[in-house]
Parts: structure tokens; sequence; C-alpha cells
């Protein structure tokens, strides 16, 4: 048995399985829907960031004059810097669903969980006032919505199923009984919560948000958000991509990770401070910009094929890879599983990456955190929305890179079709 082949049994015997319960998680998989169900809000602002970003003289100065910089800003704080509160409806509501449970009401006790354990009295010296602290429902309240969403999400579902449900006669109206039918539900959640909102405040942290920010997520983000951290995820996610798992359930995982990155990126913006992660995202669109082991160099490599088969696979590999849709490529050459492509698609995240880091100790990017593209926009055209031309010729750079990797292997792959075909042909 060769090195590839002892690879291929291991991923099967062990990486395989846990790989499909991963996927197969009702828990992973709303932890990824409801990430996902946040683009709407996310994509809905874009017009309103890029209309104040672009290069006009006069224009920054002119939204300042008449106060069109400061309804921006405010729209800002309730979309990009309020992530929280819709990832803990969306979350609530794909893990009700999938449990056969009414999702909205889920999403509702959930919200409500979460805002009760946000501390609203604050305290100057001089000064009172009940407010909710907009970094609550942002960065510093990601982490913590998704594991009270989760434990809600879980209970609702858990409760609902043991018929602690209101009874009521078959005269009143569905709507009215589908309301009311989880008060008792409702109840126990929510006084538990109550109950946990009151034991956080004992302790010297004062609530949930501080005791978990000070004691997991901040460390957690500190490792997550390194770029040896990001280039390593986005590595093992192309290997296993190699080998037929989906990287999916491993990108969803870390998506926590990049949301808060994203959401301190913004609230920093939008505050005029300095971005704590910018240089990340940096790195992060130089090493995923067409698809996990980003594949558009071997799409493009292929417009140079000679063999038939891979002539057939000009157009339908291209044109998806474009808009960061590389399934055709990664089933149709195939790359899944064939061991000349293994080390370009290893390569191609890897390099990128470290082309990533050295780009941001020798680059100065004027980034915008504010601006969303949807994830089909090619990745050089968000480049250049977001980081300008800086960023749209780097992302540029990585794609020639890229290419110039999957060459020497595109010909071994190309010459052997060739080899293959004349011998059919004989």
């Amino acid at each position: 048995m060769n090195f590839m082949d002892q690879i291929q049994s291991f991923m099967e015997r062990f990486i395989g399985p846990l790989a499909a319960k991963m996927n197969a998680s009702k828990t992973i998989q709303a932890i990824a829907s409801g990430m996902m169900g946040t683009m709407p809000v996310s994509l809905g602002v874009t017009a309103i960031c890029v209309l104040f970003s672009l290069p006009i003289p006069g224009l920054s100065e002119m939204a300042s004059r008449t106060g069109l910089a400061l309804a921006q800003n405010e729209i800002m704080m309730v979309t990009l810097s309020a992530t929280a509160i819709y990832m803990v409806i969306n979350i609530a509501y794909n893990y009700a669903k999938s449990n056969d449970e009414n999702g909205m009401t889920c999403a509702t006790i959930s919200l409500a969980a979460f805002l009760m354990m946000m501390p609203v009295f604050i305290f100057g010296e001089n000064y009172f006032l009940r407010a909710i602290q907009t970094q609550y429902i942002g960065a510093d309240g990601i982490f913590v919505g998704m594991i009270m969403t989760i434990l809600v999400s879980k209970a609702y579902c858990f409760l609902m199923k043991k018929n602690l449900k209101l009874r009521l006669p078959d005269s009143v109206p569905p709507n009215v009984s589908n309301s009311l039918s989880p008060i008792f539900v409702s109840m126990i959640i929510l006084t538990s919560v109550f109950v946990l909102k009151y034991l956080f405040s004992l302790t010297s942290y004062g609530n949930i948000f501080n005791l978990f920010n000070t004691l997991i997520s901040t460390p957690f983000m500190k490792f997550g958000s390194s770029p040896a951290a990001l280039i390593f995820i986005y590595t093992f996610a192309s290997m296993m991509w190699f080998f037929g798992v989906h990287p999916s359930p491993i990108i969803s995982v870390y998506s926590v990770v990049m949301t808060t990155v994203a959401a301190s990126n913004t609230a920093a913006f939008t505050a005029g401070e300095v971005m704590p992660y910018v240089y990340f995202q940096i790195i992060y669109y130089c090493l995923y910009f067409s698809g996990t082991g980003n594949t558009i160099g071997l799409s493009l490599c292929l417009q140079k094929a000679k063999s038939e088969r891979l002539k057939a696979l000009r157009a339908i590999t291209l044109v998806p890879n474009l808009f960061n849709i590389n399934e055709p490529v990664i089933f149709g050459v195939p790359v899944m599983l064939n061991p000349l492509f293994f080390i370009p698609m290893i390569l191609n995240t890897l390099i990128p990456g470290l082309i990533g880091v050295a780009a941001s100790k020798l680059m100065t990017f004027n980034y915008n955190p504010t601006i969303t593209m949807p994830w089909v926009t090619p990745a050089p055209i968000t480049g250049l929305l977001v980081g300008g031309i800086p960023l749209f010729l780097l992302i540029l750079f990585c794609v020639a890179v890229t290419t110039l990797i999957w060459y020497p292997f595109f010909k071994m792959a190309d010459n052997q079709a060739l080899k293959e075909e004349a011998a059919a042909a004989d």
C-alpha cells in the first residue's frame, strides 16, 4: 500500500465518519444556517456602505455636512454591528424546524433569553441610564448568543416533546392556540434564564458577557483569529475536500470566529477606531478566492487542454469557478481522490495564505469592513470594493500564483488523458 492509499484509508476509517456525523448534526446545521441567515441584512445594506466609500472627491465631506454620514453610521450600528441578534433568531428558527417544532416561537423565546442576559442599567458618577449596550449585540455577544440559543432551543424542543403544553378547547382558533400552547415551556426557560442572570451578577465579572469573553472568548479568539489558525483551518478543509469530505462542516464551525472578526472590524470602523483584525481579513481574501482549494487556477489551465476529455470540461468548470462554485472541477476532472492533484490542493491554500501574511506586513490597505458582497461575487471584484486597487491586484497575483502551481500537475493529467485516448483509438 503506497502513501496515498494509507492516507485515504485513514480518512475513510476515522475522519470520514467524524465529518459525516458533524454534517448530520442538527446543531451544526442550525449554526451554519443561522450564520447564512444573517446575509440578507448584511447584503441589504451593502449599497449604503458602497455609496459613501466611492473614491469621489468631496463625497465624504458632503456626507458629513448633510448628515448622511451620521445616518449611515446609525444604520451600520443596528445591522452589521448587531449580528448577534440576527444570528440568534436564525439559529433558533432552524434548530426548531429541524426538530419539527415551531421555529418562530423558539426564535422569539431565544431572542428574549439572549436580551435578558444583557446588563441594562448603566451607572455613572453623575448619571443613570437604561440602555442595551451595542457591543453585546455585536462582536462581544456572538459567542454568548450562539451558546445561549443552542441551549434554549434544545430545552424548548425537549420540553415541547414532553407535552408540557397548555391544553385549550378545540373551539379556540389555531392561531391563538399555537401562541398559548408553549406558555409553560416559555415560563420554565425564561425563569431559568433569570436565575442564571442573577447568579452571574454575583460574580466579579457582573454578567455572562464579561465572564465568557474574559475566560473563553478572548483566548479562543486570540488563537482562532491568528494568521496561523486561519491558514491551517482552510488548508485542512482543502485536504478534506480532496478526500471527498465536503468542507462546509469545518468552515461552519470556524465561521463563528470569522463572524466575530467581521463584527469587531465593523464596530471599530463605524466608531472611527483602529480595526483590530484588518490584516486577518486581508489574508483571508488571499487564501480563499475561488472555492476550497482555489481551483480557479486549474479551471484556467483547462483552457489549454489538448485531450478531448479535459477539453469538454472547459466551460462547465470555468464559469462556475469564476463565481466561487468549484464542485464541477472537483468532481469533473476529477480532483477528488486523484493522486496527481493532492499536492496542489494543499499548496494552493497554504501559499496564498503566506503571500497574504507577507502582503499584510509590506502593504497598506484602505479596508472597509462594512461592505459585504454575495459569496458568488468574483473575488477580484469583492477585493476592489472592500480594499481598493491594492487588494484587487493582490488577489489577481494570488490567482496567477495558484495557476502556476496547478499547471505542471494539469499537464501531467492532460498527457495521461491523451495517452489513454490514443490507446483507446488503436
